[in-house]
């Protein structure tokens, strides 16, 4: 009994140590549906923590989870693995909580949102719906 304990916890120690956690900073348009409303917002920057065994999985996860929110991606900053990341705080604990909750969810997390009005200099132009 204790053997196949042991066996358990090192199968799920192993899996969970095979995902990998990509991060990526974009803009993105709140569309129709979107829980940021597009009415208000023009664009929002974001963090994205993005678990996945490799790049192609994640960028898959990544642009359904944008689909499923309602978001255009509009610029991608960077999408990187978040070990090679040489920018990133490694004592950002928000950044260290959300790597763990992707890891454990298997969920894309997102940063805080930093959105901007329809009236900012920087705006995208109208989209027509």
């Amino acid at each position: 009994m204790l053997l196949c304990e042991i066996v358990k916890f090192s199968t799920a120690w192993l899996v969970l140590n095979m995902i990998l956690v990509f991060v990526a900073l974009i803009e993105v348009r709140p569309l129709p549906g979107c829980e940021i409303d597009p009415e208000e917002f023009n664009g929002v920057c974001v963090r994205c923590y993005i678990p996945a065994v490799d790049e192609a999985v994640a960028r898959t996860l990544f642009m359904r989870t944008l689909n499923d929110s309602s978001f255009e991606l509009m610029e991608e900053e960077f999408f990187v693995q978040e070990n090679l990341i040489e920018w990133e705080n490694p004592a950002n604990d928000l950044a260290v909580e959300s790597i763990a909750k992707a890891k454990a969810t298997g969920e894309v997390v997102f940063s805080d949102f930093n959105g901007w009005g329809h009236d900012d200099p920087d705006a995208y132009p109208e989209k027509q719906f």
